[in-house]
């Protein structure tokens, strides 16, 4: 081992011992310790204690964004040829075993003419992850490499599961799964997209911690971004309860909310499905988008997809994109798009 080496491995060993004692990591510190975790040197015990220190004492946004960024250098990135790509990649983990919203709000999007570069994952949580999802609706779901490339050429959108991805992660999946706890892993997804999105919408599992959330995306250097959770948990805009929104542009910060009743009423809210498996939700979008109706679940796609609109250009306003979006969903525009992707590559 170099001096170099040593050096780095007492200075992680040294933040370790900072964290056990209950204190916090700055950004670098926080980097440098999951950089040693991704380079396959972290014990299991070590990161075992790492995991809980951090969650008793409730992660820091410079410690998220410190990890974040160490998982971007590990990731195997993918270049799509333009920086003008979109990601509607949420956190999931809120347990309401909703329908696959920002799954389908990133075809909706596509079907409106945005590029988008979809990150995401199978459900942990819930019946129904992104991966499951297009896996359903017949959306290649494991490309990689120039495969990826060339479907994005192609249609304009491009799905990327997480762990053709993120290949270190694999120094994290046995301690994870024995922990089966909310740790900062369940923060990182988003924020680290192959593609290298800077615009992007993020659902977010609990209102309570969005704003650290939204102070570390802050910190991350997006052109621009939503954050959001809805006062019931929901990592979508709800329908049955207000959502609250953070909104990053240029360095600046701002925070808005967005009430479901002035798009969907309380009684069409009622008859939105949940909990169904990868198939019932994959037929449900189908039909929802090849019926030619204003039913509940479009007015709840519409209004998903109006706030990923906005967040991809400040330009679209949410009310007029929540109708051109309706409009895309009930005229077959989206339907068109669908067809369009479960084409052969």
């Amino acid at each position: 081992m170099t001096y170099q080496e040593t050096a780095n491995c007492q200075s992680v060993t040294k933040s370790l011992n900072s964290v056990y004692n209950g204190n916090s990591l700055d950004s670098i510190q926080s980097e440098r310790i999951f950089e040693h975790l991704f380079s396959g040197q972290m014990s299991e015990i070590e990161l075992s204690g790492l995991l809980m220190a951090m969650k008793f004492r409730g992660e820091k946004p410079e410690e998220i964004s410190g990890a974040a960024r160490s998982m971007r250098k590990f990731c195997s990135s993918i270049d799509l040829g333009t920086s003008d790509i979109f990601d509607t990649c949420g956190t999931g983990g809120d347990h309401s075993g909703s329908f696959n919203i920002s799954s389908s709000a990133a075809v909706i999007l596509s079907s409106l003419g945005v590029p988008i570069a979809k990150h995401g994952n199978r459900s942990v949580s819930g019946k129904s992850g992104s991966t499951d999802f297009y896996e359903s609706l017949g959306i290649p779901a494991n490309l990689t490499g120039d495969e990826a490339v060339n479907y994005f050429n192609k249609h304009n959108f491009i799905y990327m599961a997480a762990p053709n991805y993120h290949p270190a992660m694999r120094f994290a999946v046995p301690v994870r799964k024995q922990l089966a706890v909310r740790t900062i892993f369940n923060y990182l997804g988003p924020l680290t997209n192959p593609a290298g999105t800077k615009k992007q919408a993020i659902g977010f599992f609990s209102p309570e911690l969005l704003p650290l959330y939204a102070e570390t995306a802050h910190s991350l250097s997006y052109e621009r971004c939503v954050i959001y959770s809805s006062l019931d948990g929901m990592d979508e805009v709800s329908p049955y309860a207000d959502t609250i929104v953070y909104e990053i542009e240029s360095g600046l910060m701002e925070k808005f909310i967005i009430k479901p009743n002035e798009y969907i009423s309380k009684e069409e809210a009622g008859f939105i499905p949940s909990g169904l498996t990868p198939d019932e939700n994959a037929l449900l979008f189908i039909e929802t988008v090849s019926s030619g109706k204003s039913s509940p679940l479009a007015k709840l796609l519409a209004i998903n997809s109006a706030l990923s609109l906005y967040g991809y250009d400040r330009k679209n306003s949410i009310d007029e994109s929540y109708k051109k979006s309706l409009k895309a969903i009930i005229n077959g525009t989206v339907h068109d798009k669908l067809r369009e992707l479960r084409e052969e590559i």
